[in-house]
């Protein structure tokens, strides 16, 4: 099997979040897309920072009086940039596979930003690598298979 990196697992980048966007729009892309990490860019594009799903839901818990207000219109007042992580651990596209697996592991991320160039140009995740796994091990069942025999090419 050829070396993997992270260009082959990566997933583009769809959905960023920019400085001053909302909490609410970022649970609202979240949800819409079924993911649980947007980065954060500046205007160029370079990584700022990262919203997760588990910081949001720490902004939720810790806020003032939830009987008493209304999520919504509170997280429409929180910009991202007060809750995003700050230092976020970035590869390349060019990082192998196995460094980025291990970064994973060794981190407790759920994922890691792409950068090129100084540029966001993708995202590897969790989800990732069990996609890449669900893959080989579909190929490897299948060669393991048996072929059919054909016709009166003997055996039992």
């Amino acid at each position: 099997m050829p070396l993997k990196i992270v260009k082959d697992l990566m997933t583009d980048v769809v959905e960023t979040l920019r400085i001053g966007d909302s909490l609410d729009l970022a649970a609202h892309h979240m949800k819409a897309g079924r993911i649980r990490h947007l980065p954060v860019v500046d205007g160029e594009e370079r990584l700022v920072g990262l919203v997760t799903h588990r910081r949001i839901l720490g902004a939720w818990l810790s806020h003032g009086h939830p009987s008493a207000e209304r999520p919504r219109q509170i997280a429409a007042e929180v910009p991202v940039e007060m809750l995003m992580e700050r230092n976020v651990l970035t590869v390349s596209p060019d990082t192998t596979a196995a460094l980025a697996a291990a970064l994973l592991e060794s981190s407790q991320f759920g994922c890691l930003p792409v950068v090129a160039h100084g540029k966001l140009v993708g995202i590897i995740t969790e989800a990732d690598f069990v996609r890449f796994a669900r893959e080989y091990f579909e190929a490897q069942d299948e060669k393991g298979k048996p072929r059919a025999r054909e016709p009166g090419a003997g055996g039992h």
